[in-house]
């Protein structure tokens, strides 16, 4: 009985994992995104739904030539800097981005960006992102070197 709850549990977690990284696919416009996670957070909750979805995937089995079509290559517009450098004071002190989520300064690579605003005219810009009283968008940043996927969503 006990192994068979264990094997129901692995493909109930696979199936999860597997769900994850299939939506993360669609929102990156991905195709195969053959990709495992390694870290996962997610904080939104709340009456509003604010917060911020991380992922980082190891991607070494991946062939990166897809998200040459789709993504710009690095490094990120000012714009978008300045966003992932902004502090968040919580519980551990106030981090930015990089900093939470243990992202390194990754110098060869892509970056996919998708504006989700409701004030959002052009969804693939990022040229009004600072010009509003909240985000909500999705930043996709591939890391070509070493093969790692930061996904990250904000909401607020």
């Amino acid at each position: 009985m006990k192994k068979l709850f264990y094997g129901l549990l692995i493909i109930i977690l696979t199936g999860c994992s597997s769900s994850e990284i299939n939506n993360i696919s669609n929102k990156l416009e991905i195709d195969n995104l053959n990709c495992k996670i390694e870290e996962s957070t997610d904080t939104h909750g709340g009456f509003l739904g604010d917060g911020d979805y991380f992922v980082k995937l190891n991607c070494k089995d991946f062939l990166d030539t897809e998200i040459k079509i789709n993504w710009q290559e690095l490094p990120l517009s000012t714009k978008l800097q300045d966003v992932m450098n902004m502090k968040y004071c919580y519980g551990k002190g106030c981090l930015d981005v990089y900093e939470r989520y243990h992202i390194p300064n990754i110098t060869k690579g892509y970056y996919y960006f998708l504006d989700r605003h409701s004030e959002s005219t052009n969804k693939k810009s990022y040229e009004n992102i600072n010009n509003r009283a909240s985000y909500n968008f999705t930043l996709g940043i591939y890391d070509s070197v070493n093969k790692i996927l930061y996904f990250y969503e904000l909401d607020t």
